[in-house]
């Protein structure tokens, strides 16, 4: 955003970042306002209007150099509503962090600034809404995946390095890498050493596969990527009368056969990318009780179009539906964003969701030879739990 400031003077801009801090610190509304219309008086062309707009925007959004540091944190902070509200409508970023890796919505959560945490999530949510609804419709266009292609090449290209954590999650290029499971088969890695699949996610897959068979037997279930196996063998605990696994990535596929998981009772292996596979169990009319979703390398539209074909073939009433939550596992203001993200696109298929909180840790010891993280030290994890409304 330095890029943006216009012919707004540097000396001028940080003694107005100055004030801006001080007036979000002490609660000063109208001295936020004030600074907020610095500029704001030009009368010219659309040049000149669109100047001061990122004038406006980039003194409501520039943080501090020495702690990264926010106007919007410090007023989320001291639980100052108004300024936060202010402040986003001038354009501060909602999901800005500071050097510690914390958003205004942490400084909000933290300090028990309820009004301003549902302020924050209203925006977030409203942002992440209208992001992704962007990028499908330059999918649709045909432009998805040379932008992605573009992203990724400056993620590798830049010359100033981004630390590990910071790089996208998305592998558009996961199906051609050379995976590889550990001896013990309790870990699965792609070419980057990033973990597909860990040994600690046991005891959540075994909460998952209870759940999405109401631990009853002979139910028909579906799940989205074998990984480890680890939820399928749950699965298939419970004698299931349809047990159908959709898996792409041809290591993977291989190791299933190697190990004889075609031959296990009421077991069905559909091996591709489940955008080509789920249409043709649509098209089949299969119907599911349970329907649990696990990729990798994929994007949140990726899931979110999941969900419009998974809708098709869940049992109505009772059918339901879960996914390992990894949404944004870095920052747990950015997963609560993401998680009423998916509410509300659920929401629109006619399915509620909601999250059930199951304790779980994971030893240091388990990252050992695992290049980034995908869970970051919380020990409570919220399981999705997604069923068809109710009629009225």
């Amino acid at each position: 955003m330095e890029a943006s400031c216009g012919n707004l003077p540097e000396a001028k801009l940080s003694e107005n970042s100055r004030l801006m801090f001080q007036a979000c610190d002490s609660g000063r509304l109208q001295d936020v306002m004030a600074i907020l219309d610095v500029g704001s008086g030009s009368k010219g062309g659309d040049s000149e209007a669109s100047d001061t707009l990122d004038q406006k925007r980039l003194l409501a959004a520039k943080q501090n150099p020495n702690d990264g540091l926010s106007p919007l944190m410090v007023a989320a902070k001291h639980g100052h509503v108004d300024i936060c509200r202010a402040l986003l409508d001038a354009g501060a970023p909602w999901n800005a962090i500071d050097q510690y890796g914390l958003c205004a919505g942490n400084y909000a959560t933290n300090n028990q600034h309820w009004e301003v945490v549902d302020l924050l999530v209203e925006y977030g949510t409203k942002a992440e809404l209208i992001l992704g609804a962007s990028i499908r419709l330059a999918k649709s266009l045909s432009e998805g995946s040379k932008n992605e292609a573009e992203r990724n090449k400056m993620t590798t290209d830049e010359k100033t390095p981004i630390p590990v954590s910071h790089e996208p999650c998305t592998k558009p290029d996961y199906l051609q890498q050379k995976v590889r499971y550990n001896p013990s088969n309790t870990l699965l890695l792609d070419d980057d050493d990033d973990a597909v699949m860990m040994e600690w996610e046991r005891p959540l897959m075994n909460a998952h596969a209870s759940l999405l068979t109401r631990n009853a037997h002979g139910k028909r279930v579906l799940n989205i990527g074998f990984g480890l196996g680890i939820i399928d063998t749950a699965l298939q605990e419970y004698k299931p009368s349809s047990h159908v696994i959709i898996e792409a990535h041809p290591v993977v596929y291989d190791k299933m056969i190697k190990d004889g998981w075609e031959k296990k009772p009421g077991v069905r292996i559909c091996f591709g990318r489940w955008q080509d596979e789920l249409p043709n169990l649509v098209e089949e009319g299969l119907i599911f009780d349970g329907i649990f979703y696990d990729t990798y390398g994929e994007h949140f539209t990726d899931l979110e179009d999941f969900h419009e074909l998974m809708s098709k073939v869940l049992h109505k009433p009772d059918g339901i539906y879960s996914f390992f939550n990894g949404l944004a596992p870095d920052n747990l203001f950015f997963h609560g964003v993401a998680c009423n993200c998916v509410k509300i696109q659920l929401s629109h298929l006619g399915l509620e969701a909601e999250f059930a909180s199951c304790e779980i840790q994971v030893d240091e010891k388990e990252w050992e030879g695992v290049r980034r993280k995908y869970w970051h030290g919380r020990d409570t994890y919220y399981m999705p739990i997604v069923t068809w409304k109710k009629q009225s």
